[in-house]
């Protein structure tokens, strides 16, 4: 049976993005940050190889697919939601001038944001690119697409089966984060999530955590059977007190790479039972944030690689 994968890599920081508003199918540029991400991840697929190549044809999205080295193909069916008069405006100002669109929002009802698109139709829109993508690769081989956060959430939560949950249990895509996928008949295998273990250290975008949150870092280490059991029971010990122990902050725990995978799995909630996490290979890095009521994967599977 043959096997597709797809890398999806949100675009490199946008100007809107630096400044803390919305911006949809608005053409932002990249900021300066944004072009040295976009330069780092060059440097990343330099020795990758692709069978096809695909773009938004947002600027923010296109120049960042410079990257690649080769020829690109664009379709604005890649394009991020369509957040209308949304487009621009901070969030304390979205709140002020549209109190029955941000009602609708916390009752999880699906509307048209800003007189642009739903989430419903985004959904729609991301589910179809990706099959007219998988229809012409019927034979296997590798893609990468170079889209938006929206979109990559909207199909991770459809390839899950979790569209009805949120926040969904991925984390936010960060600029130029890769998430690599396997495509094998009717299974889905998630590889690697939010990887931007490209960008320096010292740029890259870490997650603050609440007072109420803590961050666990998770480091897959080689299994032993002889003590499996123990290990298992101290795994699991130790996220469950990391709650507590780490509130506010970071705890770093470390787990077979097998442990790690059925983690993210629960985690994810996923109702598809075609989709898996692989099994991060040893020495890869996964984050997951808990609070008192949720958990989230910030990432899966990233190289520890300091830069």
């Amino acid at each position: 049976m043959s096997t597709l994968e797809v890398c999806l890599v949100r675009h490199g920081q946008s100007v809107s993005n630096a400044e803390g508003v919305w911006q949809g199918q608005g053409d932002s540029p990249l900021s300066d940050l944004g072009r040295t991400q976009v330069e780092a991840l060059g440097g990343a697929l330099a020795e990758q190889r692709y069978d096809l190549v695909l773009s938004s044809d947002l600027s923010r999205a296109a120049e960042t697919a410079k990257a690649s080295g080769v020829e690109v193909e664009h379709d604005r069916a890649w394009r991020e939601i369509d957040v209308g008069d949304w487009e621009g405006l901070t969030m304390e100002q979205v709140v002020e001038r549209f109190p029955e669109q941000i009602a609708a929002l916390k009752d999880r009802r699906a509307f048209a944001i800003g007189g642009g698109e739903s989430w419903p139709d985004v959904f729609q829109r991301a589910d179809a690119s990706l099959q007219a993508l998988r229809k012409r690769m019927p034979n296997g081989g590798r893609a990468i697409v170079f889209t938006h956060g929206g979109i990559i959430a909207a199909l991770l939560s459809g390839l899950l089966g979790v569209r009805d949950q949120f926040p969904w249990p991925l984390g936010r895509m960060r600029n130029t984060g890769r998430t690599t996928l396997r495509f094998s008949g009717p299974r889905v295998e998630l590889v690697a999530h939010n990887d931007d273990s490209h960008i320096p250290v010292a740029l890259q975008q870490a997650y603050e955590p609440r007072p109420d949150q803590v961050v666990v870092q998770l480091t897959s280490v080689a299994a032993n059977r002889a003590t499996d059991v123990t290990v298992a029971a101290d795994f699991n010990s130790e996220i469950k007190s990391a709650r507590n122990a780490g509130a506010g902050g970071v705890v770093s725990v470390s787990g077979t790479s097998h442990q790690i995978a059925e983690l993210a799995q629960s985690t994810s909630g996923a109702s598809s039972r075609e989709f898996r996490f692989v099994e991060p290979l040893q020495g890869r890095s996964s984050k997951l944030l808990i609070s008192e009521s949720h958990q989230m994967l910030l990432d899966y599977g990233l190289p520890i690689v300091q830069i």
